[in-house]
């Protein structure tokens, strides 16, 4: 499969601004959660050397955001410092997904998104693939990135995410794009501004009321302003 890397569009409220290069990050760091290419050494810069050693930049980025195949152990991806990590503990909520959604739990394939936290930390986050749908680890599945990032539990609004924009798509070119994990709520500002425009209805109307009421006191006469017919 053939992984394109996508410039998000500017100003967009679902891209950080600035956007960070998460495979620089990934590649430059020794300590990666989950990770499916482990360090080999302590130091970042043997990391790196290793890694230089089978892939370019290009390819790794291909290599960490293609499609695999869930082995029950490590798998024969490659060997030495090409050893990619294809193992799916899949848990009972996840098989029972996979099933829901007309999969094999015996013969699934995964992708990883890759997850910046706030903290700082990197994490490669794995998604089984099943029939067009995406799993996560509590076995929730979704259709599509944006269902994915408006409904998950795993990511809040402030990690930020690499990932393919057709997120359940198994073949074919795919787009990566550079987003916040979690769509932010937006109940709050909702609300707020419904107060508002609520408090400004019953304000206009409260001038609109008194206003009228002072028309009508300037067209009636009052007991001291009565006059003297001739």
């Amino acid at each position: 499969m053939a992984i394109g890397l996508a410039v998000s569009a500017c100003g967009s409220a679902d891209t950080p601004d600035p956007k960070p290069n998460l495979v620089k990050e990934y590649w430059e760091s020794s300590a990666v959660k989950n990770d499916r290419l482990p360090g080999y050494g302590a130091a970042p810069e043997d990391r790196q050397a290793n890694l230089a050693a089978y892939y370019s930049p290009e390819q790794l980025l291909s290599r960490l955001m293609s499609v695999f195949t869930c082995t029950k152990g490590p798998g024969s991806g490659g060997r030495g410092g090409d050893r990619f990590d294809t193992s799916c503990d899949l848990s009972a909520a996840v098989r029972r997904a996979i099933q829901e959604a007309g999969g094999d739990p015996q013969r699934v394939s995964a992708r990883v998104v890759l997850v910046k936290h706030p903290d700082g930390v990197l994490e490669l986050m794995t998604l089984v693939i099943a029939n067009d749908k995406a799993i996560d680890a509590n076995g929730e599945t979704y259709s599509g990135l944006d269902q994915f990032r408006a409904g998950n539990d795993l990511l809040d609004s402030d990690d930020v995410i690499l990932v393919p924009r057709e997120l359940t798509r198994v073949t074919g070119d795919n787009e990566l794009v550079t987003v916040y994990g979690h769509t932010p709520w937006v109940g709050w500002p909702w609300l707020l501004g419904g107060g508002v425009l609520v408090l400004a209805v019953i304000l206009l109307l409260l001038l609109i009321r008194r206003k009228v009421r002072r028309a009508r006191q300037r067209g009636e006469p009052g007991d001291h302003d009565l006059g003297t017919s001739s």
